[in-house]
């Protein structure tokens, strides 16, 4: 396994690039108001690493996780995403209790990962201080996902250095604006 530095020379490089426009693009399209913490998370993921969900899907398995399980303020719904992710890239293809160790130890990694970072997991304590719906609460949950987002993409490339070569590059240079994101928003509605 390759574990994912600055000392890795090229592939170091590579991957931490690629692991900074991960978590640049999750921010952007929280904070763009085009997906929630969860969405994002797992979108990003899924088509920046080429998992293989179609976006909508990617989307409607997250859409419940946000603010903890559908505003119930329980698990953060970032992290939860990002533990789709981890089983999306490296869980089991089938039966059998013994072959999920890999995707349990790597949940474990990024909880452990996320709970040292912020000193907790759950979106209630998380956000006990801040005002719901608030340009604050957007950008703190922003760099929440950009976080889980980064350290999921480490832990799956760690795993599958492969994914590197596969990245979907075009996908993850794009920035949105709010601005572009609305009209985005209303293109779509338009089509439906």
């Amino acid at each position: 396994m390759i574990r994912l530095n600055k000392d890795n020379g090229l592939l170091g490089h590579r991957a931490e690039t690629l692991v900074s426009k991960i978590r640049q693009r999750t921010e952007n399209l929280f904070t763009t108001g085009q997906l929630m913490c969860s969405e994002a998370v797992l979108s990003v993921l899924n088509q920046g690493l080429k998992g293989g969900l179609s976006p909508e899907i990617a989307v409607r398995i997250t859409s419940g996780l946000p603010e903890g399980f559908g505003r119930s303020g329980c698990t953060c719904g970032a992290l939860s995403a990002g533990v789709i992710a981890l089983g999306l890239f490296l869980g089991r293809n089938g039966p059998g209790i013994l072959n999920n160790r890999k995707v349990y130890a790597a949940s474990r990694d990024l909880h452990e990962r996320f709970k040292t970072k912020f000193g907790a997991t759950c979106c209630r304590v998380l956000t006990k201080n801040i005002e719901v719906g608030t340009k604050y609460h957007f950008r703190f949950c922003a760099r929440h996902a950009g976080e889980v987002s980064e350290q999921a993409a480490r832990i799956v490339l760690d795993h599958d250095p492969e994914r590197l070569e596969m990245a979907d590059w075009t996908y993850l240079n794009q920035t949105d604006s709010k601005m572009s994101a609305r009209i985005k928003q209303l293109t779509k509605a338009l089509r439906s």
